[in-house]
């Protein structure tokens, strides 16, 4: 088995666990792009991905809050990149938060999952799933609450709002990683416009071997 150094913006995890956790999201990931590749990207095809990253989820030994640090900067959360390609599709990343998140209804442009990989005695809020504004904004057509080990899972002009409201860890995928997105769009219920979702301002290098 190859050895994955570790690293301290990961906490300091053992090399066991580091190593456990990148067998684990290559995995993942490859059957991630079997799927697009012989199904393409249709709702049925989104729910196949989104039983895969919740089987990784479920593997709560190679993800801990300690080895995911949320900022100490200010900022209420942040990004690690755990995988993305060379062309840089098939993006994955955990979302560390300390709470009180919360973003406007936006879509990506890409196909996108959000689940739940481990929370400290708190839910989180993911997706308002919406429709284009319309005279009094977007409207929402379902709400739901992920929590660990559940997740949703979202087309390309799929509209959702996230609210995490303690301590959290989450898996975010995409089709195409969030730097390369320049065209996502966010409401704004202040001016009732659309507005460009500018890129996420802090996103840690949390892959193996970099």
């Amino acid at each position: 088995m190859t050895s994955v150094p570790t690293s301290p913006r990961l906490g300091r995890a053992d090399e066991s666990r580091a190593t456990e956790r990148a067998g684990a999201i290559a995995n993942t990931m490859s059957r991630i792009r079997s799927i697009e590749e012989h199904h393409g990207i249709t709702r049925e095809s989104i729910g196949e991905i989104r039983t895969c990253l919740l089987e990784l989820a479920r593997r709560r030994d190679p993800f801990h809050l300690d080895d995911f640090p949320f900022p100490d900067s200010g900022r209420k959360a942040c990004l690690y990149r755990l995988s993305e390609d060379d062309d840089h599709r098939f993006a994955l990343y955990i979302n560390s938060s300390g709470g009180g998140v919360s973003t406007p209804a936006h879509n990506h442009t890409t196909w996108a999952f959000g689940d739940g990989c481990e929370s400290d005695g708190s839910e989180f809020d993911v997706a308002r799933t919406g429709t284009t504004p319309g005279p009094s904004g977007v409207e929402p057509v379902r709400e739901e609450t992920v929590e660990a080990e559940t997740g949703v899972a979202m087309l390309p002009d799929d509209l959702h709002s996230i609210h995490i409201e303690g301590r959290a860890l989450n898996f975010h995928c995409y089709g195409l990683a969030l730097e390369h997105l320049p065209n996502r769009q966010y409401y704004s219920e202040s001016t009732g416009d659309w507005k460009v979702f500018p890129p996420s301002a802090d996103i840690r290098e949390a892959r193996p071997l970099r």
